[in-house]
């Protein structure tokens, strides 16, 4: 069994291809609800609540390519793991917040960090999706 590397993950934007993407990272969120009542015996017990996902992408800025999307913009987004197109995550998901990272000390390229959240549900196919 062969061990998945992320060295030829890839990201979508609507039907484009993203350039010198360096990573990416995906949260699936539960939004359970605590409650207690009179038969919990006092502990706390839980409710399957919404499910959310969040994350974030780091592009490295090149002098031929602007930043791709822009803060506050409804993208559609496919994050794939690997090169195979059947591994990866789909989801509609709104760019929260988008930082550009410089460090000067020591020259390192600069960065461009994408924080997004869902828009909707994600689907998750291949590996990536869970058997339950």
């Amino acid at each position: 069994m062969a061990t998945l590397s992320g060295k030829t993950g890839t990201l979508r934007m609507g039907s484009a291809t993203v350039l010198h993407v360096s990573r990416w990272q995906i949260e699936k969120i539960a939004q359970n609800k605590a409650y207690t009542a009179n038969d919990t015996g006092g502990a706390k017990k839980r409710v399957p609540g919404a499910k959310d996902s969040a994350g974030r992408i780091e592009i490295k800025a090149t002098d031929a390519q602007p930043i791709p999307v822009a803060e506050g913009a409804v993208v559609a987004l496919a994050l794939h793991a690997d090169d195979t197109e059947r591994n990866y995550y789909e989801l509609s998901a709104i760019i929260d917040a988008i930082r550009t990272e410089i460090d000067i000390s020591d020259g390192s390229p600069v960065a461009y960090l994408i924080d997004f959240s869902g828009n909707g549900p994600m689907v998750a196919y291949g590996i990536l999706k869970p058997t339950s």
